[in-house]
């Protein structure tokens, strides 16, 4: 019987932790080019006892972790005006450095503005960088930015935006603020058929729809397996009681 209970949890936990990463998700649909993470469990528990362990939690909880994967596919484009803002169409992300330690970054947001160096700089104070690895400043407006990342100021082209990208992809963590960092050291590519698009945004990729189908049907299946555990539990009540008055 209590192997039974650990079997009715295990079906519950892979369900509980793809719930959480719905819901980040859809509580993401409207973040400036935000990508959706999606769950798989490459390890089946295969009728194995989840025992629990430090905390009450259980001892495969790292390896049901390891399924969890980043779309990368482009979210649709929309025009706002304003000549600071970019997006990116096709592969790559903009390459940005934190001004207090220089480590870099990788992003597809690009809400850009100008810091008070005249540097443009993400919304989190990162400066966005040139194909040279130096900050670009604009010191006349209006500028203007072609589809190849050239910048245009007063007439002359002097540097173009740094777009990056990498042979894998899974090298990428989340870092917040849809902003990226490495696992690992990886070699930077620049991405081909790429074109930078100012004055417009990336909208995020998640598929509302989609995440809330996807939400219904993990509902009905951890409900069952709850079901299970709940009348799994009665019986096992039942059974203890009735031998303790023998």
């Amino acid at each position: 019987m209590i192997r039974g209970i650990y079997h009715s949890a295990a079906g519950m936990l892979p369900r509980y932790h793809r719930l959480i990463n719905i819901s980040n998700n859809l509580a993401n649909a409207s973040t400036t080019a935000f990508k959706a993470d999606r769950r798989y469990f490459s390890t089946v528990l295969n009728n194995e006892i989840v025992q629990p362990g430090k905390g009450g939690m259980p001892e495969r909880k790292g390896e049901l972790n390891k399924g969890l994967k980043t779309e990368f596919r482009q979210g649709e484009l929309y025009s706002t005006g304003v000549d600071t803002e970019f997006a990116l169409s096709g592969d790559g992300f903009f390459v940005v450095e934190n001004p207090e330690d220089l480590e870099r970054g990788y992003t597809r947001d690009g809400r850009f503005k100008l810091n008070s160096n005249h540097e443009l700089v993400t919304a989190q104070g990162w400066r966005v960088l040139d194909d040279s690895g130096a900050p670009i400043i604009v010191r006349d407006r209006p500028f203007f930015v072609d589809e190849e990342g050239h910048i245009f100021q007063r007439g002359n082209s002097s540097s173009s935006m740094m777009v990056a990208t990498f042979e894998d992809l899974t090298n990428l963590i989340k870092k917040g603020d849809s902003m990226f960092g490495l696992k690992k050291e990886a070699t930077p590519e620049t991405p081909e058929d790429t074109s930078v698009q100012q004055g417009h945004l990336e909208s995020s990729n998640v598929n509302v729809v989609e995440e809330m189908v996807f939400m219904i049907e993990l509902n009905r299946t951890f409900e069952s397996s709850q079901r299970a555990l709940t009348a799994q539990d009665q019986t096992l009540n039942q059974l203890i009681n009735k031998v303790s008055k023998f």
